[in-house]
């Protein structure tokens, strides 16, 4: 065997038996050491509050991507708004280029694999997402921006009982405030519950250092706050969170801004 068929044969097997080695080929680049967590995990709900530009959307992918590789998997991705659906839809998209996987057919919201494994994009405003079985691969992305009652929890109620036995659910979002259904996954979080949560703040991770400051400049206090340091703030907008506030008027000291 020639030495460059002999090396192509090496990096094929690597792939094939690392999944650090399959993530970092289809993201382009070393993953973050989060994004292997977050990759590799075997928990069947996981709950990821990311900053921007931290590459969520790129791990989410190479998740569905891994999926697809499984013949007549059901992948399904959901997200606040159409636009959302087809960027995580296109990043799958683009991964699948770097693969083996033969699409057959291909829409800006859908992939159709030749083993019969689909990804499919919807936003959650759509009426059909309830009528999908046998989901293996739930992506709930921008969770904490989920319209309708009860921060989204009434969507994510009618959505979770398509999964498979040992189907796993993703959340994924930037906070926004206290009072939705991906806060309470964290907020609410008790030991042994099975849900594995990675929080990854921007400011974290070294070769966005650059992207941080410019954002650091550009932002308000408050979003960056929210979008870059992942602040459950208190309302999602307010710079004080409320327990800092009441302090501050506490009737045991001096209030800062006196009652009139």
């Amino acid at each position: 065997m020639p030495f460059d068929a002999l090396h192509d044969w090496c990096v094929g097997l690597e792939r094939d038996l690392d999944p650090v080695a399959r993530l970092s080929h289809w993201i382009g680049h070393a993953p973050d050491p989060w994004q292997v967590e977050a990759f590799t995990t075997q928990a069947s709900e996981i709950a990821l509050r990311v900053g921007r530009q931290a590459g969520k959307t790129s791990v989410l992918a190479a998740r569905a991507v891994e999926e697809l590789h499984v013949p007549d998997s059901l992948t399904i991705c959901v997200a606040p708004a159409e636009r959302q659906a087809k960027i995580i839809a296109r990043e799958i998209g683009q991964q699948l280029r770097r693969t083996d996987l033969v699409i057959t057919r291909s829409t800006l919201t859908e992939l159709e694999m030749s083993n019969g494994a689909r990804a499919v994009a919807l936003p959650s405003t759509s009426d059909t997402i309830r009528g999908y079985p046998s989901v293996a691969l739930l992506i709930i992305d921008e969770c904490a921006f989920l319209q309708g009652e009860n921060g989204g929890e009434d969507l994510i109620s009618g959505v979770l009982p398509m999964l498979t036995k040992d189907g796993q659910v993703f959340f994924s979002s930037t906070p926004a405030g206290k009072n939705n259904y991906f806060a309470r996954l964290f907020l609410d979080a008790k030991h042994g519950d099975g849900i594995h949560r990675i929080v990854v703040r921007g400011t974290d991770i070294p070769r966005l250092a650059e992207k941080v400051e410019r954002m650091r400049r550009t932002l308000s206090a408050t979003k960056f706050r929210q979008e870059i340091e992942v602040e459950m703030l208190a309302d999602g907008q307010a710079y004080f969170d409320l327990s800092i506030i009441e302090q501050a008027t506490s009737t045991t000291e001096v209030a800062i801004c006196p009652k009139l």
